[in-house]
């Protein structure tokens, strides 16, 4: 009678074991997929960790999991130029409006397409960024970067809004200043556009570019003999074509 009461606790006993085995198993491999998922984002393996994500999403109870692996299936489609990308990153959004990554989703599409040279892209997505999100540390960058894109897309008033943030930068007043100096050149604000080159002359990046801005300034605020100056400067380093002109 004891050994048969003892064989039914055993057989209970191990029963629950394997169930609860069974229940860590369950409960625990959506995580464990969605860090190997992780990995393989960071890894730049983006159409790997989108199947993975997918997978985790469908299988997962957890809403933190389920819409963190919305934001980053829709960042991979971005990433791998699939169809419908964008629509993707907006629905996230929509869909998820208490996720933690809603605040960085904008940005961080409009910082990869900015490092990828797609400044018109870039400026759409920076359209979207709600600024009072940005973390301190990060503002900087996006004033700048939504700057330059809007410069290169010639979308001069946001251009001058944003650089005109980061002109006193350590990281990046030079380049914003040599931006704003030629905005200003272009739109005949010269006494502007002198006073932004004069700051950024001394800087061997900018020498060769403004010697020739600098002596058409000078020429139009009549200083004639600065514009001499800076032209005689210019022509050793012209080709004869250049001098020829």
């Amino acid at each position: 009678m004891l050994v048969k009461k003892q064989l039914t606790f055993l057989v209970v006993f191990l029963f629950s074991v394997v169930m609860m085995a069974q229940q860590t198993a369950i409960y625990t491999s959506p995580l464990t997929d969605y860090q190997k998922a992780l990995q393989l984002f960071n890894n730049q393996q983006y159409l790997a960790a989108q199947t993975l994500f997918s997978q985790v999403k469908k299988q997962t109870d957890n809403p933190n999991i389920e819409s963190d692996c919305a934001f980053y299936i829709a960042n991979s489609a971005i990433r791998l130029n699939q169809q419908g990308a964008d629509t993707m990153m907006e629905n996230f959004v929509e869909n998820y409006p208490t996720s933690t990554k809603k605040n960085t989703a904008f940005l961080d599409v409009a910082d990869y397409y900015f490092e990828n040279g797609k400044y018109a892209y870039a400026q759409k997505w920076y359209e979207k960024v709600d600024e009072a999100s940005i973390s301190r540390a990060d503002r900087e960058k996006f004033n700048f970067n939504n700057g330059y894109a809007s410069f290169v897309t010639k979308n001069y008033n946001d251009a001058k809004k944003y650089l005109t943030r980061v002109e006193t930068s350590q990281k990046y007043g030079s380049q914003a200043k040599y931006y704003l100096g030629f905005m200003s050149y272009q739109g005949d604000d010269y006494d502007s556009a002198n006073k932004y080159f004069d700051q950024v002359s001394d800087e061997e990046k900018y020498k060769e570019k403004l010697s020739y801005y600098q002596a058409d300034l000078n020429f139009k605020l009549g200083k004639f003999e600065k514009a001499i100056e800076l032209a005689k400067e210019k022509l050793p380093t012209s080709d004869r074509n250049e001098i020829s002109e």
